[in-house]
Parts: structure tokens; C-alpha cells; sequence
């Protein structure tokens, strides 16, 4: 009836059969908490792992990423030196926002008829225009214009 009192799960063989299994659950648990830290020990060196790896292709993300948005401006600002009269200094420091506004912009822009005596000059050379020449190679005056010029020059 003494068994009975405890309450416990024994095995009914005496005390020190008792003593014996306590000692057994023990070593099961002491081998349970050295595998248990050899277990973490491994984890966390895989998980340093992990994050070094996580961070290196964050890296090569970030790079990739920035690669890409340079092509896309360097093709924004080709399009705006060819079709306006800004120049490279001007228009590298701009964000990506003002060099589309600054395309939008231009392409809302009125282009002069063909027929139109603006277009003539617009479209004539740059160095005609520098030298005061308002029409193409077919004009008389101008012609005459490029002999006196080319005859200083000369």
C-alpha cells in the first residue's frame, strides 16, 4: 500500500530498481541535450551561411539593378542630345522623372511644317546657320556668300 500512496510508476520491483531507471532517463536526456547543441551549433553555422549568401546575391541584385537603370537613362538622355539642344552636362545630373518629363515635353512640341522658311534654317548645317546663311546650297545669295567666306579663309 506504500506503492500505492506515492502515486508513481514503478515498477513494483523496489527502490533501487527505481534509482536505476532515473539514472537511464538522465544519460537519455544528457545525450539528448548534447545532440540537441551540436544540433544548434549546426544550424546557426548553416544559417550564417545562408545569410552571407543572401547578402552576396543582394549584392549582385543591387549591381544588376543599377546597371539597368543607367542603360535606360543613358537611352533617355541620346534621345533628348539628339532631338534638343541640351547638352551632356546638363542633363546627367537630371532623375529619371525629369529626363521623362523633359521627353514628354519634347514630344508634345510643335515640329515646324517642311515648306516653312523656319524649317529651312533648322534644317540647314549648323555651320551655315553660325555663318548667317538662311538657305540651302540652291540660293544664288548664298552661294556667293560661301565664296566670299571661303575666299577670307583661303
Amino acid at each position: 500500500m506504500n506503492n500505492d500512496d506515492k502515486g508513481g510508476s514503478g515498477s513494483g520491483t523496489g527502490g533501487s530498481a527505481g534509482a536505476g531507471a532515473e539514472g537511464a532517463k538522465n544519460k537519455t536526456v544528457k545525450m539528448s541535450m548534447d545532440e540537441a547543441l551540436a544540433k544548434v551549433d549546426q544550424l546557426d553555422k548553416l544559417v550564417k551561411e545562408k545569410d552571407d549568401l543572401l547578402g552576396d546575391v543582394t549584392k549582385q541584385l543591387k549591381e544588376a539593378n543599377d546597371y539597368i537603370s543607367g542603360e535606360r537613362k543613358a537611352k533617355k538622355i541620346n534621345w533628348l542630345l539628339a532631338n534638343t539642344n541640351f547638352k551632356m552636362d546638363e542633363l546627367v545630373p537630371k532623375s529619371d522623372e525629369e529626363l521623362d518629363s523633359m521627353i514628354t515635353t519634347v514630344g508634345q512640341a510643335k515640329l515646324p511644317h517642311v515648306n516653312s522658311a523656319r524649317f529651312g534654317v533648322q534644317a540647314a548645317d549648323l555651320s551655315d546657320r553660325e555663318k548667317g546663311l538662311t538657305v540651302g546650297d540652291k540660293s544664288w545669295v548664298t552661294q556667293q556668300k560661301r565664296k566670299v567666306a571661303a575666299l577670307g579663309a583661303g
